[in-house]
């Protein structure tokens, strides 16, 4: 008699801990989920919040705004002023920047800074350094002259290290290095941005 009040006590037991088992999952579950959900809430704020790179999406369609350096005489001498201009989008703001200054329209009073026939072969940005391979135009069809020489390459380190990703500016021509354009600016490395021959836009 008392095995069979055992083996019908047994089943009981079983069930008093997995209800027991379940009560604790539960109750852990109740404490835990409040702050899981906290954290994932809060990990989706922090990514909404996280500007994309415009180089790293160049399919990006909103328009971009860019401050552009062109030249211009001022009292006989060769300047450069900032030209503000929304760019279309699609190449990435480097790029299209770049684009702008070369084929864009001239602001009234304004000259293109860089040599004719100067083309775009690449761009790269890493790290907050653009490396710009110009083609050979840019050296070959220099006119010369110190400022002119310096508002050349200052329009392109100038136009790029005016964007948020973008500190220094490596200039090639054709994919190589070269110490100047006519023997006055040294453009061997890295530059960074200068306003020396910049003056307001009036």
């Amino acid at each position: 008699m008392s095995k069979r009040r055992q083996q019908s006590r047994l089943p009981r037991a079983v069930i008093l801990i997995l209800v027991a088992i379940i009560a604790v999952l539960g109750f852990a579950l109740w404490r835990i989920y409040p702050e899981y959900r906290n954290l994932r809430e809060k990990s989706q704020r922090a990514a909404a919040k996280v500007p994309r790179a415009e180089s790293e999406h160049p399919s990006e369609t909103r328009p971009v705004v860019a401050q552009l350096y062109f030249a211009r005489i001022v009292d006989g001498k060769q300047r450069m002023v900032a030209i503000t201009r929304e760019l279309p989008p699609g190449l990435g703001v480097a790029r299209s920047s770049l684009e702008e200054l070369l084929r864009g329209e001239v602001p009234r009073g304004c000259d293109r800074p860089l040599p004719p026939g100067t083309r775009l072969l690449d761009i790269a940005v890493t790290s907050g350094l653009a490396t710009v391979d110009l083609s050979g135009e840019l050296q070959a069809e220099f006119r010369g002259g110190s400022d002119n020489e310096q508002v050349t390459v200052y329009s392109i380190v100038n136009t790029l290290t005016s964007l948020p990703a973008i500190d220094r500016v490596q200039i090639l021509v054709e994919g190589r290095s070269i110490n100047t354009l006519g023997g006055h600016q040294d453009i061997s490395g890295p530059l960074t941005f200068d306003r020396e021959l910049v003056v307001p836009h009036v």
